[in-house]
């Protein structure tokens, strides 16, 4: 019993006095470490100051990437403080297997991961864009390195993975300032079609938010059943506005102006059919 405590104590003080005898190597290896923890700080606010104005999404990946990878660096520096046989190449070796490793089990994050970066990169697309991917369309709330966010038209939050996003057409309504709407009408009873159609072309252009440059357009679709004498036209004009609340507002104005000046009190030859 006295012998097992006996070794017990000389066990603890080998203990103490290797502890005390690296001290001096833990207290440089934390200020080392909180050095390079304050340089990742610094350079992730500079990254995210300077690409604030032109790519604040790509900033902000690319600030948490070299941060995440100046504060790894930082604690590999510590430890071989700390540790003298410590061979970075062994660290290496094993990280090259686990990486491997950790590929094919996490292949769809790292794939969306991937898409993200490049997104981010290329930016086809920023925030406040309305895109269109299949069933979901609506306006880019948040672009993320896995995913984008998308508010739908009708309040609903969609999460898009960006690999769908990459490997897919995507429709950016909001691309460019100007925007050409289209409404097919049918018509009857006009015995001049080329006054009908300057007729409509004067009756959009009049509308409020109708752009002059390009001008609205009036397009014969289909001469239509001429018993009847129908003739379907096909109306198409240019806003200033791309978004689709927009287009909504376009269209009621168009479609109002339009079912006013064909009234048949106001073009007795022409009405809507």
């Amino acid at each position: 019993m006295h012998s097992s405590a006996t070794k017990f104590w000389e066990g603890a003080h080998r203990m103490v006095d290797g502890f005390i005898a690296r001290l001096p190597s833990l207290i440089v290896a934390c200020i080392v470490f909180l050095v390079f923890y304050v340089l990742s700080v610094v350079v992730s606010h500079l990254i995210l100051r300077t690409t604030r104005k032109h790519r604040p999404n790509l900033g902000v990946v690319f600030a948490r990437l070299i941060g995440a990878a100046t504060v790894l660096l930082g604690f590999l520096v510590s430890f071989s403080v700390v540790a003298p046989s410590f061979q970075a190449g062994d660290l290496i070796k094993v990280l090259g297997i686990g990486g491997v490793a950790i590929g094919f089990a996490f292949q769809n994050i790292l794939q969306n991961f991937l898409a993200g970066l490049l997104l981010l990169w290329a930016e086809p697309f920023r925030i406040g864009d309305e895109i269109k991917l299949d069933p979901y369309e609506g306006s880019v709330e948040e672009i993320q390195t896995r995913a984008t966010i998308i508010k739908t038209y009708d309040g609903r939050r969609v999460v898009i993975p960006n690999a769908d996003l990459f490997t897919h057409s995507v429709i950016v309504n909001t691309a460019l300032d100007n925007r050409r709407w289209e409404y097919n009408l049918s018509v009857k009873g006009s015995d001049n079609l080329g006054q009908l159609k300057s007729f409509i072309i004067d009756t959009v252009g009049k509308v409020d938010g109708v752009l002059p440059d390009p001008k609205p357009e009036a397009l014969v679709m289909d001469l239509g059943d001429a018993d009847l004498g129908t003739i379907k036209l096909r109306v198409l004009w240019w806003t200033r506005a791309p978004h689709h609340h927009e287009m909504l507002s376009s269209y009621d104005k168009v479609l109002t102006a339009l079912k006013k000046a064909l009234h048949p009190a106001q073009a007795p030859q022409t009405r809507v059919a």
